[in-house]
């Protein structure tokens, strides 16, 4: 049984333990128990979390694995997620005041435009 399940887990995926620029194993270093997987079916690099159940924890949104993998690993960390809700809370509030800004805008212009 558990060879069954270990051949179905390796068509899925591909474990990067080793690669050009040791990204696997710097990602590594952030936390020991963190591995890289190369998803088969959507074509993108993961990185999981040993555990006994759903060791997934990211999906890399670069195609190839480099040094912003690094990056994007330490900066989505859970010790981290105080100051990422406050970038994302910063970004949110700038999309609104684009938005806003351009609301007022069209209005001026169909207002002059009567």
């Amino acid at each position: 049984m558990a060879i069954a399940l270990l051949f179905l887990f390796e068509l899925k995926y591909i474990k990067i333990n080793n690669d050009v620029f040791d990204i696997a194993n710097r990602i590594k270093s952030i936390d020991s128990k963190y591995f890289v997987l190369f998803n088969l079916k959507n074509k993108k690099y993961e990185v999981h979390y040993q555990r006994a159940k759903n060791t997934y924890e990211l999906t890399l949104p670069f195609d190839t694995l480099d040094a912003r993998a690094i990056c994007y690993v330490q900066k989505t960390r859970v010790e981290n997620k105080e100051k990422l809700f406050a970038e994302i809370e910063k970004q949110n509030q700038k999309l609104m005041e684009e938005k806003q800004k351009e609301q007022i805008k069209n209005l001026q212009r169909s207002v002059y435009a009567s």
